[in-house]
C-alpha cells in the first residue's frame, strides 16, 4: 500500500515538473494565447480594410463582416452578429433605402434570395453594381465558395463612377458654356438624318455671331468668355426641350431644329434667336451689344448627308453676312459653293487669333 501511495506522489510530482518546464498544459495555454493573438490580429486588418466585407454560409447566414460592410449599409450592430439571416438584412437596408417593407417588397426580396442562390450556384462568381440613395455608388464581387456559401467584397466605387461621367461629360461637351460641342452635334445630327424617313424633316440652323473678334479685341478674352456663356443661355431659352444646341469652336453655334418643320417655322425660331442676341448684354461691368447672322437648311430637300447639309448651311450663312449681317436665310437650291473657301478661311484665321 505504501509502494502505491509512493508511485502516485511521484507521478503527480513528475507532471507537476513537467508543467514547470513547458509540458502538455503549459503547451495548451500558448496556443490558446497565441491562437488569441492571431484572431485579434485578424479582426484588426478586418476592420482597417477599406472595402468592406461579409461571408455567409450555405444557409444564408452571416459568419463574419467588417466595420466598412456595417457602414456602407449603415446597419446596426445587432444586424453584423454572426448566424444574422441575409433576408433581415436585406429586409432593413431595403427599408431604410427606400421606406418599403410591405407584403409585396417581402415576395420581390424572397425572389431576389433565390436568384442570388442560384447564380452562386453556378460556381463562378460575379459582379452587381448598386445605387445607395445617398448618392454613392459600390461595385458588389461575390465568390462562391466550396460548401455553399460565398464571400462578398464591396468596393465604393462613387469618385470613379463620377469622374468618369465628367470624363464623358468633357469628350462631348464645351466647357466654357456647357453646351454640346461639335464632336456631340455631328453625331446627334447624324442620328437626325438617318431618322429622317420617321421624321419628315430636319432643320439646321448655323448661327455666327457678327463682329465678336472685336469684342475680344477691345475688352479682353474674358470678357468674351462671358459673353459667350451668356448667348449659349440665351439661345438656350429660345429653343424647345426637344431641340439640340451646340457651340462648334469659336463664335459659332448650332441648332438642330427636330421634327417636321414648315418654313414659317424655321423663321421664327431663326428670327427668336437674332432678337435675343440682339438685346444688349451686361457682362463684367460692361455693356455689350451683338448680333448675330444664320444661314439655315432643311433634310432632305437640301442634302441627305451631314456634310451637304454643313456645306449648304455655310453657304446660305456666307450670303447672310455679305448682304449686311444681322439677320437669316433659307438655303435656296442651286446657289453655288463658291465662298466655302473664303469662309473656312476667315475661320481658321479666327481660330489662330483665340489662341495667340
Amino acid at each position: 500500500m505504501s509502494n502505491k501511495l509512493n508511485r502516485e506522489k511521484e507521478t503527480r510530482s513528475s507532471l507537476v515538473s513537467q508543467d514547470a518546464q513547458g509540458g502538455p498544459i503549459d503547451v495548451l495555454l500558448k496556443q490558446k494565447k497565441k491562437l488569441e493573438r492571431l484572431n485579434a490580429l485578424f479582426e484588426i486588418a478586418l476592420n482597417n480594410m477599406v472595402r468592406g466585407l461579409s461571408m455567409f454560409d450555405a444557409d444564408q447566414r452571416l459568419i463574419v463582416c467588417n466595420e466598412s460592410y456595417r457602414e456602407m449599409y449603415s446597419l446596426p450592430k445587432k444586424l453584423t452578429r454572426p448566424g444574422t439571416p441575409l433576408a433581415e438584412i436585406l429586409r432593413y437596408h431595403v427599408k431604410s433605402e427606400s421606406g418599403r417593407d410591405g407584403e409585396e417588397e417581402r415576395e420581390r426580396q424572397a425572389q431576389w434570395l433565390k436568384l442570388h442562390e442560384e447564380q452562386l450556384a453556378t460556381g463562378k462568381s460575379f459582379t452587381r453594381t448598386q445605387n445607395l440613395s445617398g448618392g454613392r455608388t459600390l461595385l458588389v464581387t461575390y465568390q462562391p465558395l466550396s460548401d455553399g456559401g460565398w464571400v462578398d467584397v464591396q468596393e465604393d466605387i462613387t469618385e470613379k463612377r463620377r469622374a468618369e461621367e465628367k470624363i464623358e461629360w468633357l469628350a462631348r461637351h464645351d466647357p466654357l458654356t456647357g453646351i454640346p460641342n461639335r464632336f456631340y452635334f455631328r453625331e446627334s445630327f447624324e442620328n437626325a438624318l438617318e431618322a429622317v424617313d420617321q421624321a419628315p424633316a430636319v432643320t439646321l440652323h448655323w448661327i455666327d455671331l457678327d463682329r465678336f473678334k472685336e469684342v475680344n479685341d477691345t475688352l479682353g478674352h474674358p470678357v468674351g468668355d462671358a459673353l459667350l456663356k451668356a448667348v449659349a443661355e440665351r439661345l438656350r431659352s429660345s429653343v424647345r426641350k426637344t431641340d439640340f444646341i451646340a457651340r462648334l469652336g469659336g463664335d459659332e453655334f448650332a441648332i438642330i431644329q427636330m421634327g417636321a418643320v414648315r418654313r414659317e417655322q424655321c423663321e421664327r425660331l431663326a428670327q427668336r434667336v437674332t432678337d435675343a442676341v440682339n438685346k444688349p448684354f451686361l457682362i463684367l461691368g460692361h455693356s455689350v451689344t451683338l448680333s448675330a447672322s444664320i444661314g439655315i437648311v432643311q433634310a432632305p430637300e437640301h442634302g441627305a448627308t451631314a456634310d451637304e447639309l454643313m456645306k449648304s448651311a455655310d453657304v446660305a450663312l456666307y450670303e447672310v453676312k455679305s448682304s449686311g449681317r444681322n439677320n437669316f436665310k433659307l438655303f435656296q437650291s442651286g446657289t453655288q459653293h463658291k465662298p466655302e473657301k473664303k469662309r473656312q478661311l476667315e475661320r481658321d484665321l479666327l481660330s489662330a487669333a483665340h489662341r495667340r
